[in-house]
């Protein structure tokens, strides 16, 4: 081999090993870059199950939620149906109570509603009908001395009790309204005999 054989094979030879280090550096750093976003590749998967497993958690509580709610409407519901069911059986009960009896148990009530002084006692049309003969007689004993209730010949807008009317004083004594005062009895013992 001639002297210029030699340096080329020479620079051959340093390019070569350059190459081969070069080529070294590229396939460590290729490794090293793979290495890494596997990492981050790796991080990034535990992020989103995170986030999945959270988004989750939250999608079944929500879930929970509007089920007991729902629950909650149905039972109210259920409840509200019942007391006006128990409201308007009771009502009717009262409305269907021979007339004898019907008015005994008004001037009971009468007894305990009235308020001291003179005033009216309002019936509906149909009670006005069947009122008995000495029934404000009887009605003026039961009170104390000194009160006093007057039959009116107007008909109050009920279908059963009675309105007491004073100077300054109206007082819903039907039925209907006098249930409805007892509204919240009536939903408790409800609310036991359901649940």
């Amino acid at each position: 081999m001639s002297a210029l054989d030699n340096i080329v094979e020479e620079i051959l030879t340093k390019a070569r090993t350059k190459a081969d280090r070069i080529l070294s550096d590229a396939l460590s750093k290729a490794e090293n870059i793979r290495n890494l976003e596997q990492e981050r590749a790796v991080e990034q998967s535990a992020l989103i199950e995170r986030q999945t497993d959270k988004q989750i958690a939250d999608i079944k509580s929500r879930c929970e939620i509007v089920n007991s709610l729902r629950r909650r409407q149905v039972i109210l519901e259920t409840q509200s149906a019942e007391l006006e069911e128990t409201i308007t059986v009771a009502r009717q009960a009262l409305l269907a109570q021979p007339t004898n009896e019907y008015f005994a148990f008004i001037v009971k009530m009468v007894a305990t509603q009235a308020e001291n002084g003179e005033g009216e006692l309002m019936f509906s049309a149909y009670d006005r009908l069947r009122l008995p003969k000495d029934f404000q007689k009887i009605l003026n004993l039961v009170l104390p001395e000194g009160n006093k209730l007057t039959v009116s010949y107007i008909a109050a807008d009920i279908d059963g009790g009675f309105v007491l009317k004073y100077a300054d004083l109206e007082k819903d004594c039907s039925f209907e309204a006098l249930l409805r005062q007892r509204q919240d009895e009536f939903f408790e013992l409800i609310r036991r005999v359901i649940f």
